[in-house]
């Protein structure tokens, strides 16, 4: 069925229904738009934004900031029909066991879902976007045959696998499919202010264009899943979920802590630095493990390397230009033209490395740097709530209450020592730590968010302390689920969209299940 268009039809004539309403075409709204409809749901599909990327759609994502900034809220968010994938890096790696009932010693929060509850749909999501098969942790190398690192079993050794440019658009992949089928309909441009809520169930979404033009949509079910801060946005505006909608919002925090250089660049690369099998792009985490964290109350957190070509580079080209194809923006790819032609020798480098040696080429003047990257612990004091000021739609911004605490610096601090100590029994040269790394307690390094938005309006059993329950439904209303990371009670070390992938799948068993 053709997209249609909420600015280009009489507005005054539209009243949709359907048995499933899903609020934001990004990731997990087109998976479970996907997997509903594939099963013959009757499916409606809201998205804020248009077919491609607008700057007065982003405009709408504009908040203010009441502590340090978060610079994912406006970077790392887009309101467009694909959503996030858009600029997506394709990164899969699941959340583990330790994440769902991290060791009490830690003093976070447990899921109230079993893991074994979620596993099975990794494998699920994995089929619909295209990757491959392989394991996610250490025994990935002995089925490629390759060499072990060595480290002490306090190190847990996991692998991301990374989507080929050209599948991390679900826009281009799931997304088509959706909208080749006649029973889900996908309505752009409608932005959806509110929920109406009667006794125990939602009856209606009042939805908005941006020329004022405004309906109303019913439907059996909603589900929200319009990103964490917009779907914290609209619960709050909605007067859903009590005092505690908005509360422990969290991301993932990052921060460099050496750079490799001379052997040490060397060795690491060639026996971690990232590789290629069957299509898919590998890179190493370094984590911490379970009793490592059980030991010291410890945050979830890891290490990685990280690659930084020089922006005048043909290596940096070709990824602008892979990018462009990923964005869809024609005109991005003409630009990258020219400087992929000054650097061919890159060019014809990467190439060869991929396709020969199933190495990423890494150019000679790139960076080589160890970043370590973690969950933040539950705090009221980071949360999203609502400003005075609103929108050119008549929304209430949002306002994003956010800070880096003494322990998640403290957990730094830690895990650095902890990697020197690994590395020096792994026979592994270190890197160049950086100042404020390992001569205090607590890291006095500069930290950044990672667009990992999480939190908001958190999983639990407790109505006291939380948003939805244990499926995904907002507590004391009977039709309205959350599939965001809003619902993340903490957020482990990995990229949460996989996991989410597999929450997602999860909530379409659970609405075919009550059909």
């Amino acid at each position: 069925m053709p997209v249609i268009d909420f600015e280009q039809i009489n507005t005054a004539e539209f009243h949709p229904h359907a048995n499933v309403c899903i609020v934001g075409g990004g990731i997990a709204g087109l998976l479970l738009a996907f997997k509903l409809g594939k099963a013959g749901t009757d499916v409606l599909l809201l998205e804020a934004g248009g077919t491609s990327l607008e700057e007065r759609s982003q405009n709408l994502y504009a908040a203010e900031m009441a502590n340090a900034v978060h610079v994912g809220t406006m970077q790392g968010r887009f309101r467009t029909l694909g959503g996030s994938s858009i600029r997506w890096g394709g990164q899969l790696l699941p959340y583990t066991e330790d994440v769902l009932h991290p060791p009490p010693e830690t003093g976070l929060p447990q899921w109230p879902i079993a893991f074994e509850e979620i596993a099975p749909y990794f494998d699920e999501v994995v089929a619909l976007l295209g990757a491959n098969e392989l394991p996610f942790d250490a025994s990935l190398l002995n089925t490629l045959g390759l060499e072990k690192a060595g480290f002490n079993e306090q190190i847990r050794l996991r692998f991301s696998k990374w989507l080929p440019f050209s599948r991390r658009n679900l826009t281009n992949t799931v997304g088509k499919q959706v909208a080749a089928m006649s029973n889900v309909r996908i309505v752009t441009h409608a932005n959806v202010l509110r929920f109406v809520r009667q006794e125990d169930r939602i009856t209606a979404a009042e939805i908005r264009d941006y020329s004022g033009h405004a309906a109303i949509v019913t439907a059996d079910t909603f589900v929200l899943s319009a990103g964490t801060i917009e779907s914290s946005r609209i619960m709050l505006l909605s007067g859903l979920g009590g005092n505690q909608t908005g509360r422990y919002f969290h991301d993932h925090i990052s921060v460099p802590v050496g750079e490799f250089t001379g052997r040490a660049r060397t060795e690491w690369l060639r026996r971690l630095g990232p590789f290629f099998v069957e299509g898919n792009l590998h890179t190493c985490k370094l984590e911490a493990s379970s009793s490592l964290r059980k030991q010291h109350g410890m945050l979830a957190v890891m290490a990685h390397i990280v690659i930084q070509e020089p922006e005048d580079s043909g290596m940096a080209a070709i990824r602008n230009f892979l990018r462009a194809l990923q964005h869809r923006k024609s005109g991005e790819g003409v630009r990258c033209i020219a400087p992929l032609l000054r650097g061919s020798l890159d060019v014809a480098r990467l190439l060869w490395s991929t396709k020969v040696r199933k190495r990423r080429s890494v150019s000679k003047r790139a960076r080589v740097l160890l970043a370590i990257d973690l969950e933040q612990e539950p705090s009221t004091e980071n949360c999203i709530r609502l400003s005075e000021e609103k929108d050119p739609i008549g929304m209430q911004r949002a306002v994003v209450q956010w800070a880096v605490s003494p322990r998640e610096r403290r957990t730094v601090a830690q895990f650095a020592h902890h990697l020197r100590t690994a590395m020096q029994e792994a026979g592994l040269p270190e890197p160049q730590w950086f100042d404020g790394v390992l001569n205090a307690e607590i890291c006095t390094r500069e930290f950044s968010d990672t667009f990992h938005a999480m939190g908001g309006l958190r999983m639990g059993t407790d109505v006291a302390s939380s948003v939805v329950d244990r499926d995904l439904r907002v507590h004391e209303t009977e039709n309205l689920y959350i599939a965001s990371c809003a619902v993340y009670p903490t957020g482990g070390s990995s990229n949460p969209t996989f996991t989410l992938g597999a929450l997602t799948l999860r909530l379409a068993d659970h609405l075919l299940k009550g059909k």
